[in-house]
């Protein structure tokens, strides 16, 4: 992902600073797109390629609902794909959507911060059983992160299996009903292939970066949502669905 240069930043907190003690004067016309990006917290268009990206809403349908997503906040900061399938994309830390433009030039580890969330409208029926897995042949285990993890009950499953198969962390809502179903590439047997240093994600030991596929389903409006992500981000999976629940309330088209 592009980055900002310093001299930028540091032009961009002092106006901040100027204007949060009343003695800035009025911004000029002619300020750097940039800096007011960073000051209002929108972007301008960028042209990458021959091709312009924008932060211009574009619609996208599932079933009954529409919604009004930024461009930028599309996977491809186009828009829905051919046939009107919709994922977005968003980057840790924040899990905000990246600039215009950022999707041609993404760096290495741009590729491990990115969060994919795909929406799929399954429906009000379909809803009730999207989430629903065969847990009879796991094992729960002691929770971690508010996650119940379930694991291949050894004591039948031949090793083969168990080294290969993944490992599943379930939450219930009130009535026992599984409303949140994680599935991650196995801990014992895969490194995490990313490491959180310093406040970016390096690459580590392992031959391949472990993931994890992330299902939650709104039963009222029936949308399902499938993210996919680093595994060494699974701890942040509550605010990954928070944002993911705010994204799809906030461009809503009423």
């Amino acid at each position: 992902m592009t980055r900002t240069p310093a001299h930028r930043l540091a032009c961009a907190a002092m106006v901040a600073v100027l204007a949060a003690s009343g003695c800035a004067r009025p911004p000029s016309t002619e300020m750097d797109d940039e800096i007011l990006a960073l000051l209002n917290g929108t972007y301008g268009p960028r042209t990458v390629g021959g091709r312009t990206y924008t932060a211009q809403p574009v619609e996208a349908n599932l079933g009954p609902h529409r919604f009004m997503f930024p461009a930028n906040l599309y996977y491809n900061q186009i828009g829905p794909f051919a046939g009107g399938g919709v994922m977005l994309a968003v980057f840790w830390p924040d899990f905000n959507a990246a600039p215009p433009g950022d999707h041609p030039v993404r760096s290495v580890e741009d590729g491990y911060r990115q969060v994919t969330i795909e929406l799929r409208y399954v429906g009000s029926a379909g809803a009730a059983d999207y989430l629903a897995q065969d847990l009879s042949e796991r094992v729960a285990l002691t929770p971690r992160w508010g996650l119940t993890p379930y694991a291949v009950d050894r004591s039948w499953v031949s090793r083969d299996t168990w080294e290969v198969a993944p490992d599943w962390y379930v939450v219930r809502d009130g009535e026992g009903r599984v409303r949140t179903f994680i599935s991650c590439d196995p801990w014992e047997y895969m490194p995490d292939g990313v490491l959180i240093e310093g406040g970016k994600l390096v690459r580590s030991s392992g031959n391949r970066v472990a993931m994890c596929r992330h299902s939650m389903v709104d039963g009222e409006n029936g949308v399902a949502v499938e993210m996919s992500y680093a595994r060494v981000l699974l701890m942040d999976w509550r605010r990954l669905e928070a944002s993911t629940r705010e994204l799809k309330l906030r461009y809503t088209a009423h």
